[in-house]
């Protein structure tokens, strides 16, 4: 099926890859097609449990900011509720808790967005709400420093990806949190460390390859598996590494795997994997290759 330069260039915009149209050839259209299936994938997977009584206010005052934001949270399985103003804002507050609130600082002006964060921090004393987040196109310090002195939990700059960072605060926070079949935290804005305690099963797999690729696509491209729980390997499941080391790499990040034991040791090297996958004894020696 033949597509046409427009249609080409929606294709690499949903995919976030970073190729021009004019030199884009057959193997960039099949990249671009994986790319999206990974985010269909991941928007689809159950990775992210999102609680029954989970609620997310947004106040906004722009309709197509609205529209982006509320469309990409239904994806994941969260319907939030819409302020447009301060006044909307506060009477939904009165009404429920919210986990986390999402407020455009400009509404239309600051000085209505600050009164509305101290509102918000003001009903979190009461323990009526939890996480609040701003976002702004402004690039006044002064007004940042400002709503962090307030009390916000995060201040997300409203460039072309805003609602993608909220996603990614978000999804950090809730899953955040001891599993029974791993232990994940965020070690700065693209390195996600997983501590394995299970790794054996299709179920554990399944769960963990689904989490991943929820941490690949909010921007942690570098994953760390910490294999220090893991005495006892069976090598029927060591494809999974090649799987994950594609899946980063795809990313244009990385896969590496800490503390892992003799048994772990053996099945990369019958596979030879173990010149493929780099392996480290601390998971701050990962992080410095990384970053270094």
């Amino acid at each position: 099926m033949e597509i046409n330069n427009e249609q080409l260039k929606k294709l690499i915009d949903l995919s976030g890859m970073d190729v021009a149209v004019e030199h884009a050839v057959s193997d960039d259209i099949t990249k671009a097609l994986i790319a999206i299936e990974r985010k269909i994938l991941s928007f689809g997977s159950d990775a992210m449990t999102v609680p029954a009584e989970f609620n997310i206010l947004i106040v906004d005052d722009l309709e197509l900011s609205i529209y982006q934001f509320n469309q990409l949270l239904k994806k994941v399985g969260i319907v939030p509720t819409v302020a447009r103003n301060k006044d909307e804002a506060v009477a939904e507050l009165k009404k429920k808790k919210f986990d986390f609130i999402v407020v455009d600082l400009f509404l239309p002006d600051a000085q209505d967005g600050l009164e509305l964060i101290e509102e918000c921090i003001n009903l979190r004393e009461a323990k009526k709400t939890n996480k609040i987040i701003v976002m702004s196109g402004t690039d006044d310090k002064s007004l940042v420093e400002k709503c962090y002195k307030l009390g916000i939990d995060e201040f997300v700059p409203k460039s072309s990806n805003w609602h993608d960072q909220i996603l990614k605060y978000i999804t950090s926070s809730m899953t955040t949190k001891e599993h029974e079949d791993f232990f994940k935290y965020s070690i700065n804005e693209n390195i996600c460390c997983y501590t394995i305690n299970k790794f054996n099963g299709k179920k554990h797999i399944d769960n963990l390859i689904k989490d991943v690729n929820t941490s690949l696509f909010t921007g942690y491209v570098n994953i760390i598996f910490n294999m220090e729980n893991i005495k006892i390997f069976d090598d029927e499941y060591t494809g999974v590494f090649t799987e994950l080391y594609k899946m980063c790499k795809e990313q244009g990040g990385q896969f590496m795997l800490v503390k892992i034991s003799d048994s772990v040791k053996d099945a990369l090297a019958d596979a030879f994997l173990d010149t493929l996958i780099p392996i480290y004894s601390t998971v701050d020696a990962a992080v410095s290759k990384i970053c270094g």
